[in-house]
């Protein structure tokens, strides 16, 4: 039935329930706890008894949304596919619980309201007594709406006071999801876990003096199958948040963060001379000696320092319109793809600054096709950046440097067997480290008499000439965002190398799959020149 129709027979006295229509239900908690998930299947169950009891009405289906916030209607998965259903006609009415359950945000409820009744579909909020299809529903939906985001921010203002109060009385924040401690129900105060806390040891141990890489750890932790707190792979960046952690050295740590806008969540991250910190070795026993901690968060920082300037070809190069560099990240929810972003955005959010992320295979792909743009300026200049390849070819493969990697490597097979006489990894993991370390160290040792022209030979023929070029001839590139489907990139060449005349000017366009968003295919479409 339309909704011209339902209007009709509302007018004359008939009642919603009285009107034959195709119904759907839709439920949602905020939350994933037992309880809010038995209030959910409460609701599903108390919806589909009141839709089949109407002989009037045609249960079509539920839509559930698990553990979300209702604030934001774009991670609503159910939420949306039910406007998108809607837009189909596949059924006439929504029956919900109130407002608040299915928005807190006003705009979104005049919104989607509105969106709903242009595709002929009326919403019933059975608890507020609010039908869309009257034709006076809006201005009590608006009053009643704004009642539930109001609700929203006084909620936010008694949560941030409860965690300002619990600072102050040094209680300890956050839930039983600390790797290395079980937190005491009764005292609330952090105790030891004895398996992980020696995980947590052997971290730091590995990464402070053994000196190995936190890739490298993270290998060895999932090759022994070593499970973390919600039971994923281990990664770089847990390793390196748990090295960072004051709480590992017996101290307490708090306001690193907080929201600054309760609508949006945006979280901002607090400077570290702000942050409340302070040692306590009751509350929270230590698992690593402060010298221990002191030493790994040394090393991370010096590696986070140079990493920043020199790790990859394109570190420090990109550069945002807000004036912040682009930090490389590996994007895990799509593929393996790495995706640079902008720093400030990482840090402070969207808020300050939404510029656009990169992924690296677009941009290589990028730089292949410049190179036959280019390559006119490259034979003018082939001698020079020949004769600087090979002078990193030098750099790399003299006999000095494999000198010092054979060093490193016996130092390594010395420390992996202490790791074994303490324990600390099983005798697989030694046999296969240990082989691994044999075979580059014979490598090495084959090399180590052998003339610089096969190094500088054997260099080029490995080395990423793309990688070398970038390095070369690239001195920044400037990112800037138009909208969410279009980025000018600026790409400014060394003048050392190549000099341009004109600037050059290209466009590209990459297909990236579905939008959830928009549950349709979208392009990345760059803007991209080029000059000195």
């Amino acid at each position: 039935m339309n909704l011209i129709e339902i209007r009709k027979l509302l007018s004359q006295g008939v009642s919603i329930y009285n009107i034959h229509l195709k119904v759907v239900s839709y439920a949602r908690v905020s939350t994933s706890s037992s309880e809010q998930l038995n209030s959910l299947s409460n609701q599903n169950h108390y919806f589909k008894n009141l839709i089949d009891s109407n002989k009037e009405w045609e249960y079509i289906g539920s839509y559930i949304d698990e553990g979300i916030s209702g604030i934001r209607d774009i991670k609503r998965n159910a939420f949306m596919k039910m406007i998108n259903d809607a837009k189909l006609g596949k059924f006439d009415l929504i029956v919900t619980k109130e407002i608040s359950r299915f928005s807190r945000n006003t705009l979104d409820s005049i919104k989607y309201t509105r969106l709903l009744l242009d595709f002929g579909v009326a919403v019933l909020f059975i608890n507020d007594n609010i039908n869309t299809a009257d034709i006076d529903s809006e201005l009590r939906l608006t009053i009643m709406s704004s009642l539930a985001q109001d609700e929203i921010r006084r909620l936010s203002e008694r949560v941030k006071f409860g965690i300002n109060e619990a600072i102050k009385r040094g209680s300890i924040l956050g839930n039983n999801m600390l790797y290395g401690y079980k937190k005491n129900k009764t005292t609330g105060n952090l105790e030891v876990d004895e398996f992980e806390s020696k995980v947590v040891f052997r971290l730091y141990s590995l990464y402070a003096i053994d000196k190995l890489s936190l890739n490298n750890i993270a290998k060895i932790f999932n090759k022994e199958k070593i499970k973390t707190v919600n039971h994923k792979l281990w990664c770089v960046s847990t390793l390196s948040r748990m090295i960072k952690n004051p709480k590992y050295k017996g101290y307490y740590c708090a306001k690193k963060s907080e929201v600054v806008n309760y609508m949006s969540k945006t979280v901002k991250k607090i400077d570290k001379s702000d942050w409340v910190i302070y040692k306590d070795n009751v509350k929270i026993p230590p698992i690593v000696t402060e010298e221990l901690w002191n030493l790994a968060n040394r090393r991370l920082e010096e590696k986070n320092s140079f990493n920043c300037s020199n790790r990859y070809p394109l570190s420090g190069k990109i550069i945002c319109s807000c004036n912040s560099k682009y930090t490389r990240k590996k994007n895990l929810r799509t593929s393996d793809d790495i995706t640079w972003m902008c720093s400030n955005y990482l840090n402070n959010g969207k808020s300050t600054c939404a510029s656009a992320n990169i992924r690296e295979s677009e941009l290589y792909d990028i730089f292949k096709n410049l190179m036959s743009y280019i390559s006119e300026y490259l034979e003018q200049q082939n001698k020079s950046i020949m004769y600087t390849i090979n002078e990193y070819s030098n750099t790399m493969n003299n006999q000095e440097y494999i000198m010092r990697e054979i060093k490193k490597i016996k130092n390594k097979k010395d420390k992996l067997i202490e790791l074994r006489m303490e324990d600390l990894i099983s005798i697989d993991e030694y046999r296969n480290n240990s082989k691994l370390l044999d075979c580059d160290l014979k490598k090495l040792e084959e090399n180590l008499n052998k003339k610089d022209e096969y190094f500088i030979e054997f260099s080029i023929h490995h080395i990423d000439i793309i990688n070398i070029l970038i390095d070369l001839l690239i001195d920044k590139i400037i990112v800037k965002r138009i909208n969410e489907f279009n980025t000018n990139l600026n790409i400014v060449i060394n003048s050392k190398y190549i000099l341009f005349k004109d600037k050059y000017r290209f466009n590209y366009t990459y297909r990236r799959g579905e939008n959830t968003r928009y549950t349709s295919k979208y392009d990345m479409n760059y803007s991209v020149s080029i000059s000195n």
